[in-house]
C-alpha cells in the first residue's frame, strides 16, 4: 500500500514543516491551473471562492477560534496561518468580482466597481 510506506514520514524542523505547507500550497495552484485550462470560468470563479473560504474560515474557526489544531506545529504556524487568512479573503473577493463582471458582461476593474453603485443609462 502507498499509505504504508510514507506512514512513517514526519516534518520535525521548521523548514521541513514549511516545506510541507509548500507542498500543500504547490497542490492547491496545480488545481488552479488545471481548473482554469479545463473548465469554464464560471466554475474557475466559483472554484476560487470555495478555495479561499476554506482557506479562511477552517484557520479562523477550527485553528483560532476553537484551537482544534494548527497549519503547522511550531511557531512558524504564526506567520503562515494570517497570510493564509489573506490569501483566502484575496480568492474570495476576486472570484465574486470576476463573476459579477462577467454576468454583467464588463471587466472587473476599480472603475467597474465605483461604476456599480451608479444607475445605469439605457442605450
Amino acid at each position: 500500500m502507498m499509505f504504508s510506506a510514507v506512514a512513517g514520514i514526519t516534518a520535525d524542523t521548521t523548514t521541513e514543516r514549511v516545506l510541507v505547507v509548500v507542498l500543500g500550497a504547490s497542490i492547491l495552484l496545480g488545481m488552479l491551473a488545471l481548473v482554469w485550462r479545463r473548465f469554464a470560468r464560471t466554475f474557475f470563479h466559483g472554484f476560487l471562492v470555495a478555495a479561499g473560504v476554506f482557506l479562511s474560515v477552517d484557520i479562523v474557526v477550527f485553528h483560532w477560534v476553537f484551537r482544534l489544531h494548527r497549519i503547522t506545529a511550531g511557531p512558524e504556524a504564526n506567520v503562515i496561518e494570517p497570510v493564509l487568512v489573506v490569501v483566502g479573503l484575496g480568492f474570495i473577493t476576486y472570484g465574486l468580482l470576476r463573476e459579477r463582471a462577467a454576468a454583467a458582461g464588463a471587466p472587473a476593474t476599480s472603475q467597474h466597481l465605483v461604476d456599480a453603485s451608479r444607475p445605469r443609462r439605457q442605450p
